[in-house]
């Protein structure tokens, strides 16, 4: 029996969730500190907690493209498209 294919939305979905499982991952993997019993801390250091700089996340989508090759790619559909045309009505004036 032949596999079956991924389509391209499963092939997205699952890169995402491979993201968010490494996300995940980074987020975990801090060592927890076991703590000593009450009766065994004699001082504790007044020690602020060190605020966490988080990564900016580029909201990046999959499909975007830079707008000058979109621009780029419509001009040559539309020039392509024109001369298609152009060349129907010559053969049909030729022809008739």
């Amino acid at each position: 029996m032949p596999k079956k294919r991924k389509t391209r939305q499963q092939k997205i979905i699952l890169q995402l969730k491979r993201e968010l499982a490494k996300e995940r991952k980074k987020v975990v993997s801090p060592i927890k500190k076991k703590e000593a019993r009450q009766g065994a801390i004699s001082f504790r250091p007044q020690v602020q907690p060190k605020k966490s700089s988080q990564e900016k996340k580029t909201d990046i989508s999959i499909f975007s493209y830079d707008p000058r090759l979109i621009k780029k790619d419509l001009v040559k559909t539309a020039l392509l498209a024109t001369l298609a045309l152009s060349f129907e009505f010559v053969l049909y004036w030729k022809l008739r």
